[in-house]
């Protein structure tokens, strides 16, 4: 069976695709469940549609990420958290604390998956951060201090 996908299924493929299923997994697990549709003129029209709609925003997106991130570049942002005497935190600050101190100095709203950290900050420091979307890149500086 001839099928478009609406979104995408895992081992099976990408959003806007058309594949050829087993009529069984098409009717009991594909189609039930919205993730699919019949591969007919019509469906396939508006899935053209959908295609050129979905680029339009994407580029949208696109174009918003990479002001986002210039307005960011280089600016300084600090969190005041707990920590001990010899500057070691209590809990780890992950990309989405860092993202909710950024729209909280700046009002820029950023992603946490933008956020590129290799491991949760756990000490008291500055840091360089790199944020990234696609091919759009930049650096702010993350400052951990503690609470008074």
């Amino acid at each position: 069976m001839k099928i478009v996908l609406l979104d995408d299924v895992a081992a099976l493929g990408r959003r806007f695709e058309v594949k050829t299923v087993a009529n069984g997994y098409a009717r009991n697990a594909l189609i039930p469940k919205g993730l699919v549709a019949l591969a007919d003129s019509v469906t396939l029209r508006r899935i053209e549609i959908l295609k050129k709609q979905h680029a339009q925003s994407e580029k949208q997106r696109q174009t918003q990420a990479a002001q986002s991130i210039n307005q960011l570049a280089g600016t300084i942002i600090n969190i005041e958290v707990k920590a001990n005497e010899q500057g070691h935190l209590f809990e780890g600050i992950h990309a989405m604390e860092i993202a909710t101190a950024i729209k909280q100095e700046t009002k820029i709203d950023i992603d946490p998956n933008w956020i590129k950290l290799e491991r949760p900050i756990k000490a008291v420091g500055d840091y360089d951060l790199t944020i990234a979307h696609g091919d759009i890149k930049g650096q702010i500086k993350f400052r951990v201090q503690t609470l008074p």
